[in-house]
């Protein structure tokens, strides 16, 4: 866990963006290891009068650098204090109230991935950040398997960070981690009424933006997929409009007395013609596309990216 190439030029795009890092926590004390080219390319686009060559040489860990980005105050948590962490927690368990609503910045650079109540870890990240806060993400998504326990979607982190859930996204990117790798903006799959996938053979992160909009029970409801919940109430509407007025305890009698191995016959036939609405192929007859589908990703130029020009 820590700050490499692409980590900062992201953190730069969040300040270009208007994230405070005022008081900033970052999730395990990160370490502190990009590039001097790519750190000199942030110090430039945000005017930042520092020598990246001795910049990097003279800070292991990344405290320096946020203040850089404007933090005032830093904190970090870890379940072990190996690192010499401010906080000591495991994020497997709830953090403590006095942590909630507490910074203007909660940034994971790769670390939640590594514990095991994946839920419980972003619950925490989302309840210390206060209200117009931002939470940010640098976390693996395809082809780091055995690197921790999770990789991370698209669909989740737009399920996550919801105005149920008390936030709303401003960016969610996907990089491949290798010189030169592209920057794409990802589009939220319940607008565009299909599955963000992406079958690739890089090393790719996941990356978030995500403004705390108000104080809400998080996961009041845990997040559900968004193609199977259009499913479901699409279903139970020509179902409900099937039924005629008072005939609906009728009409599911004759179901008790087709033999199961009927009814799973007509559904392996039927399947292939049960779309989720408009999002194409139904469940179980995915055809997956190799690499970035212009559905869903749009590629964009790491100078506008650090900017803060995402459109």
């Amino acid at each position: 866990m820590g700050l490499d190439s692409s980590s900062v030029i992201f953190l730069g795009a969040a300040r270009s963006l208007g994230v405070d890092f005022s008081t900033t926590a970052m999730i395990g004390r990160q370490s502190f290891w990009p590039d001097a080219a790519t750190l000199r390319q942030v110090f430039a686009t945000h005017g930042i009068d520092r020598h990246a060559e001795d910049f990097v040489r003279d800070n292991k860990y990344a405290e320096e650098f946020f203040r850089l980005l404007g933090a005032k105050e830093i904190a970090s948590l870890d379940v072990s204090p190996y690192e010499h962490a401010s906080i000591i927690h495991d994020m497997n368990l709830p953090v403590p109230q006095t942590l909630h609503e507490q910074f203007s910045c909660v940034h994971d650079g790769g670390t939640i991935e590594h514990v095991f109540n994946i839920p419980q870890a972003f619950k925490n990240c989302m309840e210390m950040v206060k209200i117009g806060g931002h939470f940010t993400q640098v976390n693996i998504a395809n082809n780091y398997t055995g690197h921790g326990f999770w990789q991370f979607s698209p669909e989740l982190i737009f399920r996550l960070f919801t105005e149920a859930n008390g936030y709303q996204i401003e960016a969610v990117l996907m990089h491949e981690v290798i010189p030169g790798g592209g920057w794409y903006v990802v589009s939220d799959p319940d607008k565009i009424r299909q599955r963000v996938e992406l079958c690739n053979d890089q090393p790719t992160y996941v990356l978030t933006i995500a403004k705390r909009i108000s104080n809400v029970e998080i996961f009041h409801r845990p997040p559900q997929q968004s193609d199977y919940v259009t499913l479901w109430e699409q279903t139970l509407n020509r179902q409900q409009a099937a039924i005629p007025a008072g005939a609906g305890a009728r009409s599911t009698t004759w179901k008790r007395h087709v033999p199961q191995p009927l009814k799973r016959a007509i559904k392996s036939i039927a399947r292939p013609f049960v779309a989720y609405g408009d999002r194409g192929a139904a469940a179980g007859h995915h055809q997956f596309k190799r690499g970035f589908d212009p559905a869903a990703y749009r590629r964009i130029d790491e100078d506008a990216l650090l900017r803060g020009q995402l459109k």
